[in-house]
C-alpha cells in the first residue's frame, strides 16, 4: 500500500486534534428567550463606554465582565476574559455578538460584584435586568470598577453590634439628613453655607459616637452610595446615549427615578442596621458635590474615599459651631421627645437585652465572629427574641468549635448578636459575675486595663460560665472584658 496516503491521513488526524484542543470546550444548550433578551440588553449596555466616561473619569463600562444569575442558580458570563473551566460556551444560535458561557454557580452572589477567576465581575439578576437594565448594569459595573481600583472595597461590610441608636444619635442623624436635603435643593448662592452646616453637624455626630462606627458609615456611602448615585444619573441622563441599533432594546430599560426624600428617615424605627439610610445619603452627597466641587470624583477615585471625606477636606476649619446649628432645630427638645418615644416602643425582650449589653456594670463580651461555624445548642423555650439580630438566652447555651474551643452558659442570661440565622452567633455578652478567673497561656490574668494576646490557651471560669479557646485577644476596660476569639 503506498505510504503517501497514510501520511496524509496522519496529518488530517493531527489537524483535527489541534482544532479540538483549540475549541472552547463542550457547548451548553441555548438559553431561553427571556435570558437571551437580558443578555442582549447587557451586551447593549457594554457598548455605552462614552456615557460611563461622562459619569466618572477613567471608567469604561465596555471593559466590565458581567454575570447574569437566574432563579435556578444557572449563571451566564458575558464579556469575561477567562471564564472558569466548568463554564460551557452557549451554542451560537442567538443574536448575541459576544461570547456567553453558562454553568450552575451557587457561589456567585446575587447582585453587586464578585471575583470570578480573579477578575472583578459585575453581577446582575434576571428580574432586575428585565425591570431596569441600564441603571442596574451601571451600578453593578461600578462596584466591579471600585474593586479594581480600590483594594478591599469588595470586603463585606460587617454589621456592627452596639451601633449607637440612642436618642442623641438618632436626633443628630435626623437633623443631619434634613441639612443634606436642604443642601441638595439650595440655590447656588446659599449652597456653600448649607454644605458647611451639614458638615458641622455630621462631624459632631461622628466624633460623639466614635471612629469605628463612622468607618462603618463611610464604607456604606463609598461602596453603595456612589454606585446608587450613578444609577440615579443613568435614569435621568442615559437616553441621549441610547441611539443606534440598541436604542429600541434599551428604550424601556431606564426604570423609575429614585426619590431624593429617601435620604430622610420616615420614622423612629429602632432597626439596628439602617444601611439604606447611608446608601441614599451617600447618593445625595454625590449629587451635592457635583455642584459644590465638580472635580470631586478625581480625588475620590484617587484616594478611594467617600464623597463626605472630599467635602470635609474642602471646608475643614471653616464650619460653624454645631451647637449653634442644632439650636435652630430645637435639639434638646427633640432629644427629650425621642427618649420618650424610644422607651415606650421597647419590648420587654429589648429592655432585658440592653440591661446586659448596655449596662453600666462590667460585662464579659465574647466575640466569635472570626471563628468558623460551630455546633450550637440551646433551649428554644428560654429565648427572648428582640429582632432578627438580637436575642437573650436565659437557659442553656452551648457553642462548640474545633480544637476544643467552646463557650458554655448555664442559667445565666446571655445577650446574643446573630448573623444570618439562629445558629450564626457572632457575639455573646454576659453580666460579669462577682467572682471569675481568666487564665492566659497557663497564667492567671490580673484584671487591669490593657490588651493581652494569647497564643496557646484561654480559660475563663465562673459559676454558670465556661470559656475555652486557643488563639485570640483579651481587652480589659472600665466596662468589663472583651474576648476576641481567633481561629
Amino acid at each position: 500500500m503506498p505510504a503517501e496516503p497514510s501520511r496524509a491521513g496522519l496529518e488530517l488526524v493531527l489537524l483535527t486534534m489541534l482544532l479540538l484542543s483549540a475549541s472552547p470546550g463542550p457547548l451548553a444548550a441555548a438559553m431561553d428567550a427571556r435570558t437571551e433578551d437580558a443578555l442582549l440588553k447587557i451586551e447593549a449596555v457594554i457598548e455605552m463606554a462614552e456615557f460611563s466616561e461622562a459619569l466618572w473619569p477613567a471608567w469604561d463600562i465596555s471593559e466590565t465582565p458581567f454575570a447574569l444569575r437566574c432563579p435556578d442558580s444557572t449563571c451566564y458570563l458575558i464579556n469575561h476574559p477567562r471564564p472558569p473551566a466548568h463554564f460551557q460556551r452557549v451554542r451560537e444560535e442567538s443574536s448575541l455578538r459576544t461570547a456567553v458561557y453558562q454553568a450552575h454557580a451557587r457561589d456567585i452572589p446575587s447582585g453587586g460584584a464578585c471575583l470570578v477567576e480573579g477578575v472583578a465581575t459585575a453581577v446582575l439578576d434576571l428580574w432586575g435586568v428585565a425591570v431596569e437594565a441600564v441603571p442596574r448594569a451601571f451600578e453593578a459595573s461600578f462596584r466591579a470598577y471600585e474593586a479594581e481600583v480600590c483594594e478591599g472595597s469588595m470586603r463585606p461590610i460587617e454589621l456592627l453590634s452596639g451601633y449607637p441608636m440612642d436618642p442623641w444619635n438618632l436626633v443628630l442623624a435626623d437633623i443631619e439628613c434634613r441639612l443634606l436635603h436642604r443642601a441638595a435643593l439650595a440655590p447656588d448662592d446659599s449652597l456653600d453655607l448649607c454644605v458647611r452646616e451639614f458638615v458641622s453637624v455630621r462631624r459632631h455626630r461622628r466624633l460623639r459616637m466614635g471612629g469605628r462606627y463612622a468607618g462603618f458609615e463611610r464604607r456604606i456611602e463609598f461602596t453603595e452610595g456612589i454606585p446608587t448615585y450613578l444609577a440615579e444619573r443613568c435614569r435621568r441622563e442615559a437616553e441621549p446615549y441610547l441611539g443606534g441599533r440598541f436604542g429600541p432594546r434599551l428604550k424601556d430599560a431606564l426604570g423609575e427615578a429614585g426619590a431624593l426624600e429617601r435620604c430622610l428617615p420616615e420614622s423612629t424605627d429602632l432597626d439596628w442596621y439602617r444601611g439604606e439610610r447611608f446608601r441614599w445619603a451617600g447618593a445625595v452627597l454625590c449629587s451635592v458635590m457635583d455642584r459644590f466641587d465638580p472635580d470631586w470624583k478625581e480625588e475620590a477615585s484617587r484616594d478611594c474615599v467617600d464623597p463626605f471625606e472630599v467635602m470635609y477636606r474642602r471646608v475643614k476649619g471653616e464650619t460653624p459651631l454645631a451647637r449653634t446649628v442644632l439650636a435652630r432645630f430645637g435639639y434638646q427638645q427633640l432629644v427629650a421627645s425621642m427618649t420618650t418615644t424610644i422607651e415606650r416602643s421597647k419590648s420587654d425582650a429589648e429592655r432585658l437585652f440592653e440591661s446586659i449589653a448596655r449596662s453600666e456594670s462590667p460585662t464579659l463580651s465574647i466575640g466569635t465572629h472570626l471563628l468558623s461555624s460551630g455546633e450550637v445548642s440551646f433551649d428554644p423555650s428560654r429565648i427572648e427574641k428582640v429582632d432578627a439580630h438580637r436575642e437573650v438566652h436565659t437557659g442553656i447555651l452551648k457553642i462548640e468549635y474545633s480544637g476544643g474551643t467552646h463557650l458554655y452558659v448555664l442559667g445565666v442570661p446571655a445577650a446574643v448578636v446573630l448573623g444570618d440565622d439562629e445558629f450564626d452567633l457572632r457575639k455573646v455578652m454576659i453580666a460579669a459575675p462577682e467572682e471569675y478567673t481568666v487564665v492566659l497561656d497557663g497564667e492567671e490574668l490580673e484584671i487591669k486595663e490593657g490588651v493581652y494576646e494569647f497564643t496557646r490557651s484561654l480559660s475563663v471560669t465562673a459559676e454558670g460560665i465556661s470559656l475555652e479557646a486557643t488563639y485570640g485577644t483579651v481587652m480589659v476596660g472600665a466596662r468589663g472584658i472583651s474576648f476576641i476569639l481567633h481561629r
